[in-house]
């Protein structure tokens, strides 16, 4: 059968069950209590900064008062307004969330609302951002040798000596210009092993650990041979 009844509607009713139910087990007039919610979650529901989108969420968050504070605890402006700000906040970002954190159901107060978008907002652009490094990364690199975990990389751009120099001391990572600097006098390399990375500059012969300290190779414990070859021919060895 039809109904004329929309979202707002919707909502409406089951709160007001919920109310009816909740005075039930509180031993109060459910009539009355329903009567009251007639003219209290209207005026809650103002605070939604949508077009009714988030009734549903205010509902619980209602509900959820009565259990904080007593079923006939009130709600002052202050606090709708906080309300409303923190609805508009996760309204104007959830598209930039991961599809799987964009339900504001998981959001069980105004506190999770207004701590948690920064922080998952953040986590999303940094995610962003090193993919996006990797892809460029890729394309400025010219894998010279791979086989599992060891690996020889010359370094054709900045992208590349950024990512392939993650978590490590090298200068040539902080800023384009000590990279070009670097670059301009011949290869940059980097050696990748399961002990750890290390960047050659065959031109001035300066090969640094993760922590930027001079080694040599015998630093490189049962490399494959042909890793070996690669780092004993730009040694000139």
């Amino acid at each position: 059968m039809p109904t004329n009844l929309n979202r707002a509607d919707f909502v409406l009713i089951d709160h007001l069950q919920a109310t009816w139910v909740r005075a039930g087990r509180e031993n109060l007039d459910p009539y009355l209590s329903v009567e009251r919610e007639k003219r209290v979650f209207p005026l809650i529901c103002l605070f939604d900064p949508t077009d009714g989108f988030y009734h549903g969420w205010l509902s619980h968050w209602r509900r959820r008062l009565w259990d904080q504070r007593g079923f006939r605890t009130s709600v002052d402006l202050m606090q709708l307004q906080d309300v409303r700000r923190a609805l508009a906040r996760f309204h104007a970002l959830k598209d930039e969330l991961p599809v799987e954190q964009r339900d504001i159901g998981q959001y069980r107060t105004v506190d999770d609302l207004r701590s948690i978008i920064p922080t998952r907002i953040a986590e999303t652009q940094r995610r962003k951002e090193r993919e996006s490094l990797k892809v460029e990364a890729y394309r400025q690199s010219e894998i010279l040798y791979r086989d599992g975990r060891w690996m020889v990389v010359r370094l054709k751009g900045f992208a590349a000596a950024r990512f392939w120099g993650l978590g490590t001391k090298w200068c040539t990572t902080s800023a384009e210009h000590i990279y070009l600097n670097y670059a301009g006098k011949g290869d940059l390399l980097v050696f990748l092993t399961p002990h750890g990375k290390y960047q050659l500059a065959p031109a001035s012969r300066m090969f640094r650990d993760e922590r930027d300290d001079p080694i040599d190779v015998r630093i490189f414990r049962g490399p494959p041979p042909a890793f070996m070859s690669l780092v004993s021919s730009y040694l000139g060895q």
